[in-house]
């Protein structure tokens, strides 16, 4: 089956796809995913005009959502390993290899608006608007899976999505009948969060009990970009971040 007829058949499944420059992700000229199409006539236009163009997906309109495993520095497994940490497992039988050798996942969801969750955990983007997709150049699913082996979406990636760590408004605030420890505290400091206006002291706070608390750095960390896209209002730019734990963590080594 060749690339146009692969194509057609997305679109026959119910897939939106829109038409990419050659071994690139922007969208030809006059298009973008916002146009993805199931129009046959359309697309067999789109190779005519070049028969090497690659293939966008409109994520929403699919309903379909993707876990975007980055390949930074040829290391697929300390992502992978991350969310695994945390408890997050991508059970999929449908997974592409991306043009930089990264992993795409994918899963069905309904009613998910475009959205996307950049830097989930480091290395993890989290997918619900657009996506470059086989049979791209370079992008190859693997196992030889169908669209049929796509599975439901975890909940976690939907709340996640949603920015909603967990069902709170089911919850109320009673006292516990139990003894409290200190890793209900912090989880208590954890979820009331922080505003703008001390945003870099209550980073470097929270970090600085997650490594006394036992966490290893990295996992500590990977929990602290959940923590800053969660409850941060706003988060942290990426690059303060990471100054914020590198200075913590240089000061919790030297002590």
């Amino acid at each position: 089956m060749n690339r146009l007829e692969q194509t057609i058949k997305m679109a026959q499944a119910g897939l939106y796809v829109y038409p990419i420059i050659p071994n690139g992700k922007q969208p030809i000229r006059n298009y973008s995913y916002l146009k993805a199409t199931q129009d046959i006539a359309e697309i067999e236009r789109w190779f005519m005009d070049d028969p090497n163009i690659n293939i966008g997906l409109n994520l929403a309109k699919s309903n379909l959502i993707v876990v975007d495993i980055d390949n930074h520095n040829n290391d697929l497994n300390t992502p992978l390993e991350s969310l695994k940490n945390l408890g997050y497992k991508l059970p999929s039988d449908y997974v592409e290899r991306t043009q930089s050798g990264g992993l795409h996942f994918y899963y069905k969801s309904d009613g998910i608006p475009a959205t996307r969750k950049t830097k989930f955990i480091n290395g993890v983007d989290l997918l619900s608007d657009f996506v470059v997709s086989s049979p791209s150049n370079n992008y190859k699913v693997l196992n030889g899976a169908t669209l049929d082996d796509i599975p439901q979406t975890p909940n976690w990636i939907i709340k996640a999505l949603d920015n909603r760590v967990m069902p709170s408004d089911r919850m109320q605030d009673n006292p516990t009948p139990y003894r409290r420890y200190y890793t209900g505290y912090l989880i208590d400091e954890i979820v009331t969060g922080v505003d703008a206006g001390n945003r870099n002291n209550w980073i470097a706070s929270i970090f600085g009990k997650l490594l006394r608390a036992g966490a290893s750095p990295n996992n500590a960390y990977s929990l602290l970009q959940l923590i800053n896209d969660n409850y941060v209002q706003p988060p942290l730019p990426s690059k303060e971040l990471d100054n914020v734990a590198e200075s913590i963590l240089k000061r919790f080594i030297n002590e």
